[in-house]
């Protein structure tokens, strides 16, 4: 298929149509969208989603107008798309859409603001776990370094025991940070209870959650969840510098306060005005409130634009129906692999889209998959790192485990 034919036909079939009598996601119909799932059985989606041929339709479409001036303008329509997309981030993640600003990527926004919570001047500190992102970590080290008092919580047996989050917090703990769910094994937290401690102790809660917004059911209000952010190229099926920063709207300015600014300006004197206002200041600003205040120049047009296809797919699919289709895959790993000598070290019953399992020989193991054209994460040296998405099946799982035993 040429790439006009391509532009005219992908994406143009709605996902409502992929359902099943009882109206539940067809998947088989489902894996047709992501071309990747003929190459490949892809089970690397922890590290990045391959995108559908609906969001790959629209890029091109971008692309087009923006190479050729073929087509749609997207300029100023694009606001469209940012301003959809992160509608429907906010209803993804039960959040208000004035809770919700664009960001560039996750770790840039956590520490844009722990520098707004300014917790070191104030002689305060922050809890984390080693379950959490390395460069999260890596984050807190260097702060530590300079001064900030910075608690990180062993897990046990690959578990953050909430009883050791406690015993971490003092009086002066004002925020506990950590990833929802961990790229390490998958990890679920358990973030109702975190953040009933935190909050019985005067501390907020931050939760990375770009390795669960898009696989598993997420409600930031009923979770407790104060901060949270993402970016799009994981289980949002988006590209890489863009995703949504949720600030709960009552510490917005306040406790997490910007610092970093963008906005315009007027000139209030001549030339740039005949009648320049004397009563006035001759510079002329109104600072930005809400959320834009912690978005710095525009977000990614090309992000905005995939975002928008992406976050449309995910809700027609469903949450709950992603988690469940997955879900069959992860059970059927978790009990499979074990059997064959690759120890998980991922919890029995643990609610996320990601296991992991330890190999003996990780280079070997990488071998075999590559030539059975599988392809997995191999992370910390030999923890084998599985993440099946939307177009994953059990024939994929079938190859998997040909090639493994």
């Amino acid at each position: 298929m040429n790439r006009r034919r391509f532009l005219t036909t992908a994406g143009t079939v709605p996902v409502a149509a992929a359902t099943r009598r009882d109206g539940r996601p067809d998947f088989a119909a489902v894996r047709e969208d992501f071309p990747r799932a003929r190459l490949s059985a892809y089970f690397d989606n922890a590290s990045c989603h391959p995108l559908s041929v609906h969001s790959a339709t629209a890029l091109h479409r971008y692309i087009d107008w923006e190479t050729n001036e073929v087509g749609e303008p997207w300029w100023p329509l694009w606001a469209k798309a940012r301003d959809e997309s992160k509608n429907l981030f906010a209803k993804l993640i039960n959040a208000k859409p004035s809770e919700i600003a664009f960001a560039r990527s996750t770790i840039e926004t956590e520490s844009n603001l722990l520098n707004g919570m300014n917790i070191q001047a104030g002689g305060g500190n922050v809890v984390t776990n080693d379950l959490h992102y390395t460069a999260a970590l890596y984050n807190y080290k260097m702060r530590q370094k300079a001064g900030l008092d910075v608690r990180i919580v062993k897990n046990r047996d690959w578990v953050t025991d909430v009883r050791d989050i406690e015993r971490a917090m003092d009086g002066k703990t004002k925020l506990v940070a950590l990833a929802l769910v961990s790229n390490v094994n998958g990890y679920l937290q358990d973030i109702k209870a975190i953040s009933a401690l935190a909050h019985s102790r005067g501390a907020y809660v931050y939760a990375d959650i770009i390795q669960c917004a898009g696989a598993v059911p997420i409600d930031v209000k009923a979770m407790g969840i104060d901060f949270a952010a993402c970016s799009t190229y994981k289980w949002l099926m988006g590209v890489k510098g863009y995703g949504f920063y949720y600030v709960r709207e009552d510490l917005q300015g306040t406790l997490a306060k910007p610092t970093q600014h963008s906005g315009g300006v007027q000139f209030n004197y001549a030339p740039w005005t005949r009648e320049p206002d004397s009563s006035r200041e001759e510079v002329l600003f109104n600072p930005v409130t809400g959320p834009g205040r912690y978005e710095v120049s525009y977000p990614s047009y090309e992000g905005a634009i995939a975002a928008q296809e992406s976050l449309k797919y995910i809700h027609a699919l469903g949450v709950d129906n992603i988690r469940a289709h997955a879900r069959s895959l992860t059970d059927r790993l978790q009990k499979e692999l074990p059997a064959i000598g690759y120890p998980s070290i991922t919890p029995k019953g643990n609610e996320s889209s990601i296991c992991a399992f330890t190999c003996q020989d990780p280079a070997k193991t990488l071998e075999k998959l590559a030539k059975a054209k599988v392809h997995v994460a191999m992370r910390f040296g030999n923890k084998m790192r599985i993440a099946p998405s939307v177009f994953n099946n059990h024939e994929d799982v079938d190859r998997l485990l040909a090639a493994l035993a």
